[in-house]
């Protein structure tokens, strides 16, 4: 953590006095309730880059996790009594179990292969939720699904709450990065030839961060459930897992940062996309998707490192042409000396 703090001191105070004052600087509650979807959404494009950044896997289903999370803690508690806590456990647990299950099947996949079968996983699960109506409800969805008791549940404490727990994933997952575990984790994504000759069971470490993944976004799932009341399964489809897709690569997929940022682009497009649509009545439907997937292309074309890898790389230079510049007048002065 000492080490954390040094690398990235400024940088997390700077993230905590922005989400501490948003809401005060925000007072609508329309405004507050982005910010929780953004959190969310935040919780689960960390997951996902840990997968496809340090792993270097391809995943097209993060979705399906989200989903698997969000509705096993509304079915415990509409349909067994048990409390959101105990729903929120399960909301971990349960996703990081689905996870484990197809990592181990997929364990063999790569490159195409891999990405088509996150993908058939994520239209399974989709489906399934559709289909199994005694218990999801089906098309119809659940409904009054209880919220969680954090300081009374209203919309400033869940921010809060939601806003807290996205601190704990983007601690944990610093933490992690520059970890013995998250070296390996480099090492794998680099070339996983190199990897297994310096002795890293790759199989092992790519089913721990599918694992890890999964969990993320069944809390976010579980989160999401008790915080909009009701469910249905047409948010935990294929196109949420391209905008989380989006969310990582734009804003970088090797940076944990990079995930955050990549989040909070997205959302502020979206809720653009929505605004415009009001007073563009032909941008309504799915055209989000299209910008979304335009938006891919062009950064994978153009900017195939992301937003935040990029800006540090320039800052990186910026700083380095200083350091010689001072260094050139150093010298200039002793000579005139």
């Amino acid at each position: 953590m000492k080490q954390l703090t040094k690398k990235w001191g400024k940088s997390l105070g700077i993230y905590l006095a922005l989400m501490i004052i948003f809401p005060f600087v925000m007072p609508d509650e329309y405004y507050r309730s982005v910010g929780i979807i953004i959190g969310l959404q935040a919780i689960v494009a960390i997951g996902l880059c840990l997968v496809m950044g340090l792993a270097g896997q391809i995943s097209l289903g993060q979705a399906s996790f989200w989903g698997i999370g969000a509705y096993t803690s509304a079915v415990l508690t509409t349909k067994f009594g048990l409390t959101p806590l105990v729903g929120l456990v399960a909301s971990a647990i349960v996703p990081a179990v689905f996870a484990f299950i197809l990592g181990r099947a997929i364990a063999g996949l790569q490159g195409y292969y891999l990405a088509m079968a996150t993908l058939a996983f994520g239209y399974i699960v989709q489906i399934g939720i559709q289909e199994w109506e005694p218990v999801t409800g089906g098309a119809s969805g659940m409904i009054s699904i209880p919220q969680v008791p954090f300081f009374g549940g209203s919309e400033l404490s869940m921010y809060y709450l939601i806003w807290g727990i996205v601190t704990c994933v983007l601690l944990f997952s610093l933490n992690l990065m520059h970890s013995r575990i998250g070296r390996a984790f480099r090492a794998i994504h680099k070339s996983e030839v190199a990897a297994t000759s310096m002795g890293i069971d790759v199989r092992k470490f790519k089913l721990n961060a599918f694992v890890v993944s999964g969990m993320f976004a069944g809390i976010s799932g579980g989160l999401y459930a008790h915080y909009m009341g009701i469910l249905d399964p047409q948010p935990f489809g294929m196109h949420e897992s391209i905008k989380f897709l989006t969310m990582v690569v734009i804003g970088g997929m090797t940076s944990i940062w990079g995930a955050l940022i990549g989040t909070l682009v997205i959302g502020f497009i979206s809720e653009g996309l929505v605004m415009l649509s009001e007073v563009v009545p032909g941008l309504q439907g799915d055209v989000d998707t299209i910008v979304f997937g335009g938006i891919l292309v062009l950064i994978v074309m153009f900017m195939p490192e992301g937003l935040v890898p990029r800006i540090r790389s320039l800052y990186e230079k910026a700083q380095a042409k200083k350091a010689a510049a001072n260094a050139e007048q150093r010298v200039e002065r002793k000579a005139a000396i």
